[in-house]
């Protein structure tokens, strides 16, 4: 997935509540993003410089079955092995911790979470501060992540500006950015890793076909509403062409 986000290069043309969430904001988005530039917006009709951050981040597709696929009889099948975006929830790792008391009443309040708010559950925030050990973990760990995947999101990013019609563009990019994320498969992204040696070949191809399997499971499965079919057939087929291909 490929995502733009936007802050003011100055604090004067900040809209938000405190100079603490505009700096903890431009430091998550420098940490996560593959690539950022300058630009500018109008502002009550006037000019005013931004920078503009393109974060990548891999995703599951969404199913359409109302829940997350990894749910048997509502437990988690994989919660040892979970991925740092749940282990981090209801405070996302790429939140700024000065917006967790905001983020924490909105998740409690979405319909259809059960949420814990008893006198007995575990304390998360005091003052504005996150307390839970695991989440703060996952927040560190996200952050290395990030780091320790640098060079893959450089490589991905120098391989849309050199116009391969496998990945879009910026200019697509931010044409999407205000009604969706561009999103492409993880197919691209593991031959770029593969390119820049951070990936065997073997293993490149194995990758993908792996998913070329799981995708033919799921459509298999006749549990899939008609947005998510027509995209893994889409998906299937380029898997496919792919594993012809080698």
């Amino acid at each position: 997935m490929f995502r733009l986000y936007a802050l003011p290069r100055s604090l004067a043309h900040y809209r938000g509540r405190s100079a603490k969430q505009f700096y903890e904001s431009k430091r998550l988005l420098s940490a996560f993003a593959a690539h950022s530039y300058r630009t500018k917006f109008r502002v009550d009709g006037k000019p005013v410089e931004y920078d503009r951050y393109l974060v990548l981040s891999a995703l599951t597709l969404d199913r359409g079955v109302g829940a997350c696929g990894e749910l048997c009889n509502g437990r988690c099948s994989i919660y040892d092995r979970r991925p740092l975006a749940c282990r981090s929830v209801p405070l996302g790792y790429s939140r700024a911790e000065c917006f967790a008391d905001n983020d924490l009443r909105a998740f409690v309040a979405t319909p259809g979470y059960r949420c814990d708010t008893g006198d007995t559950a575990p304390i998360l925030l005091e003052d504005g501060r996150i307390l839970d050990h695991e989440i703060k973990q996952a927040r560190v760990a996200a952050l290395e992540v990030a780091d320790q995947d640098r060079a893959w999101a450089k490589a991905i990013v120098r391989k849309m500006k050199s116009g391969s019609s496998a990945l879009p563009s910026l200019r697509d990019i931010e044409a999407n950015a205000p009604t969706a994320a561009a999103t492409v498969s993880m197919a691209v992204a593991w031959q770029v890793a593969a390119n820049i040696g951070l990936l065997r070949a073997d293993d490149c191809k194995k990758l993908i076909e792996l998913q070329a399997a799981t995708i033919d499971r799921e459509l298999d499965g006749g549990t899939l509403n008609p947005t998510a079919r027509e995209t893994l057939l889409d998906m299937g087929a380029e898997y496919r062409q792919l594993i012809g291909a080698s």
